[in-house]
């Protein structure tokens, strides 16, 4: 994803293990004269992305304050707010994990109702990768 003034969120680096299951993954958000990234134990329980972007996408029309998804761990947070023109803002936050002192990052990203569907299906096929061989 990434909008007209340069900022961009790359979910990379799918790790799987024996039976397919994403286990780890990186998140990497940039700026203008800014990047971070995380690295993502991907726990097989609880929402992940993919389930928050499906249900985002299935609310197009959008929604009364904020939906908004953390990874259990607590490497990164998505924050989605709507206006009534049916645009979206997808704010992305990094927190480094480990002792302090920390580091944090964030982009927001506007997205049109009609890129929800598409960025849900992408998500899910990130999150859920079909078995190898098929």
């Amino acid at each position: 994803m990434e909008n007209s003034f340069g900022c961009s969120v790359r979910f990379h680096k799918p790790e799987l293990d024996t039976s397919g299951w994403l286990k780890h993954y990186c998140v990497t958000i940039s700026g203008e004269g800014m990047q971070a990234s995380v690295r993502v134990d991907n726990l097989p329980y609880g929402r992940n992305p993919a389930d928050f972007f499906e249900e985002l996408a299935r609310q197009w029309q959008g929604w009364q304050g904020e939906q908004s998804w953390a990874a259990i761990e607590g490497e990164y947070s998505l924050v989605a707010t709507t206006d009534a023109c049916g645009h979206l803002l997808l704010t992305v936050s990094l927190l480094a994990k480990g002792g302090f002192p920390a580091w944090s990052a964030e982009v927001s990203l506007a997205i049109e109702a009609g890129q929800l569907q598409a960025l849900a299906m992408n998500a899910k096929d990130f999150f859920y990768p079909a078995p190898a061989g098929l």
